[in-house]
């Protein structure tokens, strides 16, 4: 077999060989190799190229088909959803009529507007404090008129009095005394005058029996010298008068001096102790039984330190004030008169620490009490602030002198205005646009409006909005005039 018949078709195998010795031997090991390896590196060259160009061919039939199957389907979905695509979601509300209220918010402090301070003028140990049933006098106790309260050691002050209450008592004695001499000396003139005026009848008839010859003249002489000692008598017997009336005016002059003596001694002793001058409550208390006083502890400077440092200080606590410094700008709204919601600084601290830092203003309603803003001082503070006072409180509750507590004034209010949301507002260029819903067309209108009262639940647009028309609550900075939208939700009041 020679080396083109390695190249060409096998013979038939039905045909036989004319040769068959050859067919059955081998050529040598060497040349079958050389025979054999160009056949094989030929075969395994072809295979890869057919099956990736049948890949190729396949691929691009099932591509086409895709194509054709997907087109269609394609465009319709485009053509549906291109137009809700293009749409701004937004949040709308419904501009309404409600009440409109603008506050001014500050902390301030009670204080009372009469206030009596209870204070000792001797120094010393404090002996008493009263109590109040067993317990010892404390803040917030009545107390009544005439009541003690406390004292300190008096021991030289009742002796002042002793001793002034006799020296009184030595002072009308001889008062007395004086007066029953001048009543003896005032019997004795009546006396004299009574023998007197026997003397000079007496005189008068001895004279005239004189005249007729009857009686000597030595007879006459005798009753003439008897008005002569009855004259004496009277006047000396007035001058005992005038000593007498003399020295009662002596004792009632050591009787006053007595009497201011004792006066001063008992005043020494009150300022010894404390009394109630009225019916009032205990503001603050700064002394304990078994204490020294000394003047030095008192401070009078400020309200605050007479509260801290004042040994009793008594208010009437129906009679109360409060006191807060705004700043001008916001002062200027104050006018006397308006209403303003008070509540304890706990009450506020209490909601803050539970989180609820929003619903103050109802918590100020619900549990603090209504004033009245009383006055509104045209001078500044040294804070450059404007001191403002409320009164007239129509329940006291739980305010405390010296108590700071929070404050909302009510500076405007309408309640018939066109309310909306804060964030419905779009500030441009020194004026204020809102977004109005077209609901027919789907699109937003931009609109120049007047706002009014700033109110804590809204504004109040004056000009520009009417009632019912929606109004874009969220999502304005994306709008423009015109501008597609589609309502995903409509809030409520």
């Amino acid at each position: 077999m020679t080396v083109d018949d390695l190249g060409s078709p096998p013979s038939s195998p039905s045909e036989p060989s004319p040769h068959p010795e050859e067919v059955i031997s081998s050529p040598p090991p060497e040349q079958a190799e050389r025979r054999i390896r160009p056949k094989a590196f030929q075969a395994q060259s072809l295979w890869p190229v057919a099956i990736l160009a049948m890949g190729v061919i396949l691929g691009g039939v099932i591509w086409r088909g895709y194509q054709s199957l997907s087109q269609q389907p394609a465009e319709t979905v485009t053509a549906e959803t291109a137009e809700p695509q293009n749409r701004l979601p937004v949040r709308v509300v419904e501009a309404k009529v409600g009440l409109a209220q603008k506050w001014i918010f500050d902390d301030g402090m009670v204080w009372p507007i009469q206030q009596q301070i209870l204070n000792f003028e001797a120094e010393g140990h404090i002996e008493f404090v009263m109590t109040v049933n067993g317990q010892v006098l404390k803040a917030g106790d009545f107390v009544t008129q005439g009541q003690l309260l406390a004292t300190i050691d008096s021991r030289k002050q009742r002796s002042a009095i002793a001793t002034a209450e006799a020296d009184l008592e030595v002072s009308i004695q001889q008062r007395n005394q004086a007066d029953a001499q001048r009543i003896q000396a005032q019997a004795s003139v009546e006396q004299a005058k009574s023998d007197l005026g026997l003397s000079q009848a007496e005189l008068r008839r001895f004279q005239g029996l004189y005249d007729d010859g009857v009686v000597s003249e030595s007879d006459r002489d005798v009753y003439a010298n008897q008005v002569v000692q009855s004259e004496v008598a009277l006047k000396r017997a007035e001058q005992d008068v005038q000593a007498a009336e003399d020295g009662i005016r002596s004792a009632n002059a050591s009787v006053e001096a007595s009497r201011s003596r004792l006066f001063e001694a008992e005043i020494a002793l009150e300022d010894t102790q404390l009394v109630a001058p009225v019916d009032g409550v205990i503001a603050s208390i700064n002394i304990r039984e078994g204490e020294d006083w000394r003047s030095q502890r008192y401070d009078s400077s400020s309200i605050q330190s007479t509260l801290e440092t004042a040994p009793i200080v008594i208010v009437n606590p129906q009679s109360v004030e409060v006191e807060l410094e705004l700043p001008a700008s916001e002062a200027r709204e104050i006018r006397p008169g308006q209403q303003a919601h008070v509540v304890l600084e706990e009450e506020i601290s209490n909601a803050q620490a539970v989180g609820d830092s929003t619903g103050l203003l109802p918590l100020a309603q619900r549990r603090g009490t209504l004033a009245n803003v009383f006055a509104v001082s045209p001078i500044q503070t040294v804070d450059r602030g404007t001191q403002v006072v409320l009164r007239n409180f129509r329940a006291v509750r739980n305010l405390r002198i010296g108590g700071r507590v929070y404050v909302w004034i009510e500076v405007a209010a309408n309640p018939n205005a066109l309310m909306v949301p804060f964030g419905a507002l779009l500030p441009r260029d020194q004026e204020v646009f809102i977004f109005v819903v077209d609901e027919v067309n789907g699109v937003v209108e931009r609109r120049s409006v007047q706002p009014g009262i700033e109110s804590l639940n809204g504004v109040e647009i004056v000009q520009g909005l009417e009632p019912g028309e929606l109004v874009v609550s969220e999502g304005i900075n994306l709008l423009v005039d015109g501008a597609p939208v589609e309502v995903v939700a409509r809030e409520e009041d």
